[in-house]
């Protein structure tokens, strides 16, 4: 390689790596916003402050709609969005990926059968059943409203293991190699301040252990499938415990 070859190629990787951290850049940034927008304007809080009767109809389902759609829309639309449109990738890369070896299905299966005691166990004390599950007008509505929120709660969990997992773990890996897993794993910790303690120190564990699965099967789906598996769970144990 002559002079010029050597100064062209240093040139094309000197320009890589300042796309990467300008791709770094726009992550957190966006992370950040997205955070402090869902705090302020996506909390159930705010609906019932701007909506008191439509709050009240259904039992409560509005707020929790609405906190559910904020959730999908900041976490899973807009990031989606900056992927295509700003980053020009495919989603794929960023861990929107169901087509996985079958080798990893198993654990999957194993990482929820060892949290599984922990759902049952939390679904016993009281703090945890103060909270859960969300829609406390469960208990009162019709099996159509239930099923609507569920398949809302549920679609969640995509959103949320596509944001930390997929857009800040897979997104960031560039920037931080390994280290992408702890920066995304403290919002993630941050975003369950409001529930109960034990759950937001096992938020640590699992912001570790998941962000560690999708970089080794460059996929969300074992996240996504632990969390659906754990939320449903917990909902038909409380549902059941009152």
């Amino acid at each position: 390689m002559d002079k010029k070859q050597l100064k062209q190629a240093m040139t094309k990787n000197n320009s890589m790596t300042r796309t990467e951290q300008i791709h770094g850049a726009v992550i957190l940034a966006y992370a950040v916003l997205a955070l402090v927008v869902l705090e302020y304007f996506g909390r159930t809080d705010f609906f019932y402050s701007q909506f008191p009767a439509l709050a009240r109809e259904h039992f409560g389902l509005y707020p929790l709609l609405w906190w559910a759609s904020w959730t999908i829309v900041l976490f899973l639309i807009f990031p989606a969005i900056i992927v295509k449109a700003v980053f020009k990738k495919r989603l794929r890369d960023f861990g929107f990926n169901l087509k996985i070896k079958r080798q990893y299905y198993a654990i999957y299966l194993g990482m929820f059968l060892v949290v599984l005691p922990f759902v049952i166990y939390a679904s016993t004390r009281t703090d945890f059943r103060a909270i859960y599950p969300f829609f406390r007008g469960a208990f009162n509505s019709p099996m159509s409203d239930i099923i609507i929120w569920e398949v809302a709660y549920l679609s969640t969990f995509i959103a949320l293991e596509f944001f930390f997992r997929g857009f800040m773990v897979l997104g960031l890996e560039k920037n931080f190699g390994k280290l992408a897993i702890w920066v995304a794993m403290v919002p993630y910790v941050m975003l369950h301040f409001h529930k109960p303690p034990l759950e937001a120190f096992g938020a640590i564990f699992a912001g570790l252990i998941l962000g560690e699965v999708s970089q080794r099967t460059r996929s969300i789906l074992g996240g996504v499938i632990v969390h659906v598996g754990v939320a449903a769970t917990m909902d038909f144990l409380a549902l059941n415990r009152f």
